[in-house]
């Protein structure tokens, strides 16, 4: 098999060559981990590539006035050793930390991540429960899409085939504690039977103001779990809460049998999941609070 490759340097110089080459055959790269291994299958065989990798703008994590902007090329070791990602939006620190190995987390993308559209994709659930926002770039101008209306089903989003993900954007809030969890069928190279991310701003006592719980691998795409989130709101969060939630997850949950897990199995584990998940939020918000409240009063 034999194909083009093109290496822009700048965004503008990337989505010309996309926007001459609209043939369904020339595909945008960045880190290659899905894309090479793809063509080696020969599960698309392109006629064309456009490189990204060299487009240096597209590579910042920067703080603004109301939150953060993450560049589409970005990686996931990037992703997971950021301070700012760190301090404020831990769940997707966490999920970037659990992707493939540590080879594929260096070239791995958090735009590759989203473009792949896969349902079991990792950082997509903490994009989700973060409200974060797509900036999407053509020739013609730019559109902004939530996490939320990006994907279609397995493998497709709403990208137009002369467009590219140029940011990703997420708000701040102080008083958000989350957290990611998955399960796979071992520690690492794993594609999630299940993955959750959790974010729930609480107040002093414990109560919860906003909830956003999100799935991946329960459902054609990852899902915000709605009536768990309609639930939790208002809510005093502790252990009492919990039983409640799994009726609610297995009315909203989809998740089908294939050959690494049965749906019975998947259910489970969704349910065991935000289960450990909100109990982890409660330990975290009190030993946070011990802390908080030692260092006012020595």
């Amino acid at each position: 098999m034999s194909f083009r490759v093109f290496s822009p340097q700048s965004e503008l110089e990337a989505l010309e060559l996309l926007n001459h080459q609209l043939d369904g055959l020339t595909i945008p790269i960045a880190g290659g981990t899905n894309v090479l291994v793809d063509i080696k299958q020969r599960k698309v065989t392109p006629k064309a590539l456009v490189d990204l990798s060299r487009i240096r703008d597209w590579k910042k994590i920067e703080q603004t006035e109301g939150g953060l902007e993450i560049g589409p090329l970005v990686n996931h070791s990037e992703l997971e050793a950021s301070p700012l990602i760190a301090k404020s939006f831990t769940a997707l620190a966490m999920a970037a930390s659990t992707v493939g190995s540590p080879q594929i987390r260096n070239r791995g993308t958090l735009g590759g991540n989203l473009q792949s559209a896969s349902p079991a994709a990792d950082c997509v659930p903490p994009l989700l429960v973060f409200d974060a926002m797509l900036t999407l770039v053509s020739l013609s101008g730019k559109r902004e899409v939530g996490v939320a209306d990006f994907f279609l089903g397995a493998g497709k989003t709403v990208l137009r085939p002369n467009e590219l993900i140029n940011k990703i954007s997420i708000k701040n809030c102080s008083n958000k504690i989350s957290i990611f969890r998955k399960t796979g069928l071992r520690k690492a190279l794993a594609i999630s039977l299940v993955n959750l991310a959790v974010s729930l701003e609480l107040d002093e006592d414990n109560r919860c103001s906003k909830a956003r719980v999100a799935f991946g691998s329960v459902a054609p795409t990852p899902i915000r779990v709605k009536g768990v989130e309609a639930f939790l709101e208002g809510q005093m969060i502790d252990p009492d809460i919990i039983k409640a939630l799994s009726e609610i997850v297995e009315r909203e949950i989809s998740p089908i049998t294939d050959l690494r897990a049965t749906a019975t199995y998947r259910r489970y584990l969704a349910k065991e999941l935000l289960k450990e998940s909100i109990l982890n939020v409660i330990s975290t918000r009190r030993s946070s609070y011990g802390r908080n409240h030692s260092e006012f009063n020595s």
